[in-house]
């Protein structure tokens, strides 16, 4: 009979490790750790690999990762414009649930890059608190496109983009199972012609398109698991992104703590073997 590691076990086996890669963070909590090795399927060494990885593109793209602070002018501007929020519950197959909607359509007053800086600094957030329904499956992000105009995509920074893209596509400790674009426009080709570059044909398989008022989402996830205003059983938005963006700004200082995040350029090439192996471009 095969005997399953212990995820302790393993988190310690980490933590260890860490200590001998003096260029990484010192600081990663343990709840983070685990969910490195979750999305990894417990694979000690392929966590490892993701957690150099994850780091090292971090450490790349400061003014995404690093230069960051949840209460300053232009991260509130953006959570007035726009919801993240993560769904309470998990569907039937243990998946979690992640809504992003803008709620202002004026297209002045959307910054893609803080949008993309906002979004990370949200995922943080979430991923260093315990979530009462458990360690999810795998992960469906849901895209309303209501208000979503060509003037919005004009706002998109391409070199942002592909950030994003690369980031959330290989470094990201997650199990992508699904993603579902609500509301799709009739001039979704020209959306598509922006990002589809940007996306690996595997993700792409994962993503559903949905046209105004259909029920078809609902044949992926239950409608009662969204916010009331679309039909579910949630709450309402407005109180669900409080209390993220509460708990997000109460991790003010977890998210511009260096200890957490930022590597030691001068011990990298003595602390990893792989570091400079890696290709980021």
């Amino acid at each position: 009979m095969v005997v399953m590691p212990d995820v302790d076990d393993l988190v310690n086996e980490l933590q260890k490790w860490l200590k001998t890669q003096t260029h990484l963070p010192q600081g990663i909590e343990k709840i983070l750790l685990k969910r490195f090795l979750y999305s990894m399927s417990n694979d000690l060494e392929g966590a490892k690999r993701l957690i150099e990885l994850n780091y090292t593109l971090r450490n790349k793209y400061p003014q995404i990762f690093l230069n960051r602070d949840p209460t300053d002018e232009s991260s509130e501007q953006l959570l007035q414009v726009a919801d993240l929020v993560p769904l309470p519950g998990l569907t039937p197959q243990k998946n979690k649930l992640l809504f992003y909607r803008l709620i202002d359509y004026d297209a002045d007053k959307f910054d893609f890059t803080t949008s993309i800086k906002v979004f990370f600094m949200m995922a943080d957030c979430r991923f260093s608190v315990e979530d009462e329904a458990g360690m999810a499956n795998g992960e469906v992000p849901i895209f309303d496109m209501a208000g979503f105009s060509l003037r919005h995509l004009t706002k998109v920074v391409f070199s942002s983009l592909r950030i994003y893209m690369k980031f959330v596509q290989e470094a990201h400790p997650v199990r992508l199972k699904e993603i579902h674009v609500l509301n799709c426009p009739s001039y979704l080709d020209k959306v598509l012609t922006v990002v589809k570059p940007f996306i690996k044909s595997e993700v792409f398989k994962l993503i559903n398109f949905h046209l105004p008022d259909a029920d078809t989402p609902y044949k992926f996830f239950p409608q009662d698991m969204l916010a009331e205003e679309y039909g579910g059983k949630a709450g309402k938005m407005t109180e669900l992104k409080k209390h993220w963006v509460g708990i997000l700004k109460e991790k003010r200082e977890y998210m511009m703590d260096p200890n957490k995040w930022k590597i030691d350029k001068a011990k990298k090439s003595s602390g990893s073997s792989t570091f400079n192996s890696l290709d980021f471009d």
